[in-house]
């Protein structure tokens, strides 16, 4: 009650409201700046909880650091265990390789001196030393190249030692040895200079060629007879051309006079006599001329046989297709009566003999029309078959009358016929000159047929290079 009173009598005091204002704002102020603390604190409570959040990333990387660390170091133990196991594996292989160069050295075919490049001595020597010279190794370790019993005097060995200095490879073919025995070997002597641990070193291999020595001067004596019994042949030869020659001018000449007188006598005694003779005799003078005619025509196919044999070839490129027409226009007078069906497709440009090969053709299209001569209608095809070997394959077929396969080996050969006279008229020698010419030519021929359906007969030319 005396509270009111007391207020009641402040606010009739002059100046009651004001200090009230005043005493609200400063409260409000004060609220005001309770509200910046507390957010000041709770900024700094952030910043607190943001750096205890940078300090956990630090550690966090501190410890990830540590366990690279530990994994680093891990890894460079493991690289140390390698480099020792690789090392300790090189030493082994070292060691593996030394024992395989030593196993080598001792096992080896050929005699080997190790030499000290400065001083000449010898520091090894392998155990075939000994069966090769007859010296062991401990005649020859500490010796000097050229106080060795087999090298000993020799200034040759001197010199090469000098070479060796400088070049680090020489080599002897033939050089002569003494054994201890006394016997003298020849071998083939190769040094090599080659550096062990900064040192210098000579290898000598040193091999028994006295063998092949002798083997070689044996080929080089049986040459030279050989060079003289060739020489002596060729002169054989020489000679028998000469009298093949002399054979063919005979035949030429010598023989065609009789045959001549015999036609003439007969042709004159079929005019003369004719009318007194009987049927038979007029038909044995018939044969008589014949048998001479076709005796003719031997003598000139075995003169074309040797010549061929003789002839120089004169290669050049030959056209098949043109030479085909003019082997045609050959033999026009035995088709220009036939019904032929031809069938003659490309040919290839060749290398060859052209005239010896045009007498290929014309055997071959000629017997095609010869053998085909009992057909209504012949059929005769002229082509080129798949290439072989590097070849030109030409072919003609016809659909005559054949051949017996088990024959075949005598068709190429001369006076060879598979058919009677009767049948088919030839001397046997046209296949044979094919065969010649084509051989000569590098060539082959071979032929297939089945009797009374047709044959095909094949020639081969190496091809244009």
């Amino acid at each position: 009650m005396a509270r009111k009173e007391d207020e009641h009598q402040d606010a009739n005091v002059p100046g009651h409201d004001t200090r009230l204002e005043d005493a609200d704002t400063r409260t409000d102020q004060a609220n005001t700046r309770t509200k910046q603390a507390n957010t000041r604190t709770d900024q700094a409570n952030t910043r607190t909880k943001e750096a205890e959040a940078r300090t956990d990333e630090a550690n966090a990387r501190t410890d990830l650091a540590d366990v690279r660390t530990t994994q680093a170091n891990t890894r460079t133990d493991q690289a140390n265990t390698r480099t020792e196991q690789a090392e300790a594996r090189s030493v082994e292989a070292l060691k593996a390789s030394g024992l395989l160069y030593r196993r080598l050295f001792e096992t080896a075919q050929d005699g080997i001196l190790i030499l000290d490049a400065d001083t000449a001595q010898v520091v090894d020597a392998n155990p075939f030393m000994k069966e090769l010279l007859g010296y062991s190794q401990e005649e020859f370790l500490g010796k000097k190249l050229w106080e060795i019993g087999p090298f000993k005097g020799t200034d040759a060995s001197k010199i090469a030692f000098a070479e060796l200095q400088h070049t680090d490879r020489i080599r002897y073919e033939g050089l002569p040895l003494e054994t201890k025995e006394g016997l003298r070997v020849e071998v083939e002597f190769i040094s090599n200079a080659y550096l062990v641990d900064h040192k210098k070193l000579i290898q000598c291999n040193i091999r028994n060629i006295t063998e092949r020595k002798r083997a070689e001067a044996e080929i080089l004596r049986l040459n030279e007879t050989l060079e003289q019994r060739v020489n002596e042949r060729t002169a054989q030869l020489q000679e028998a051309n000469k009298e093949l020659q002399a054979f063919s001018y005979s035949v030429s000449h010598d023989l065609r006079a009789p045959l001549r007188h015999i036609l003439g006598f007969v042709a004159q005694m079929q005019k003369n006599a004719g009318p007194s003779l009987s049927e038979e005799n007029l038909e044995n003078l018939t044969t008589i001329s014949q048998a001479a005619a076709r005796m003719g025509n031997l003598i000139d196919d075995l003169l074309a046989f040797s010549r061929v044999g003789r002839a120089e070839l004169q290669k050049t490129e030959v056209d098949l297709d043109k030479l085909i027409q003019e082997t045609l226009k050959d033999i026009q007078v035995d088709t220009k009566e036939r019904n032929i069906v031809w069938d003659i497709q490309p040919l290839p440009v060749v290398r060859a003999d052209r005239s010896l090969l045009r007498m290929v053709l014309v055997n071959l299209v000629s017997n095609a029309v010869k053998f085909t001569s009992g057909r209504a209608e012949a059929k005769i095809e002229i082509g080129c078959a798949p290439d072989e070997n590097g070849e030109t394959v030409i072919f003609i077929r016809d659909n005559g009358a054949g051949f017996n396969s088990k024959y075949i080996k005598k068709l190429f050969g001369v006076f060879q016929r598979l058919h009677s006279h009767d049948e088919f008229e030839g001397t046997g020698i046209g296949l044979a000159n094919v065969q010649r010419i084509i051989h000569r030519h590098g060539g082959r021929v071979w032929a297939e047929g089945v009797v009374d359906n047709g044959a095909t007969f094949y020639f081969s030319i190496p091809k244009l290079t």
